[in-house]
């Protein structure tokens, strides 16, 4: 890896999370469940404020920003966010049979 890790979190054998520092106030958390040039490795990005707080905008899981006092409560919120949100996989979403996929029209037709 070329960025510097600052550590890494053994949550289970399907969750690895790692925090890469972006810079001396930034860093990315992701889940090394995924392969690193996947986007749905990236769980959230976090900073550093002037105030001493850590912000988290979280990426996986419908997104949001949430302020933390220590950077082990910011990992604590990050292993149950994971918990809580199922990666979706590379299959096709279940048809619901009351809602009948749209069609395309070719051109030309009515």
């Amino acid at each position: 890896m070329t960025e510097a890790c600052l550590m890494t979190i053994e949550s289970d054998a399907e969750h690895r999370l790692i925090v890469h520092a972006l810079n001396r106030t930034a860093w990315r958390l992701c889940d090394r469940a995924f392969d690193p040039s996947d986007a749905d490795s990236i769980v959230a990005y976090i900073e550093l404020r002037g105030t001493g707080e850590y912000e988290v905008a979280w990426v996986r899981g419908g997104g949001g920003v949430q302020t933390y006092t220590t950077l082990k409560e910011v990992l604590d919120a990050a292993m149950e966010h994971g918990r809580a949100v199922v990666p979706r996989s590379g299959r096709r979403p279940n048809p619901i049979p009351a809602r009948p996929p749209l069609r395309r029209r070719t051109r030309g037709a009515r």
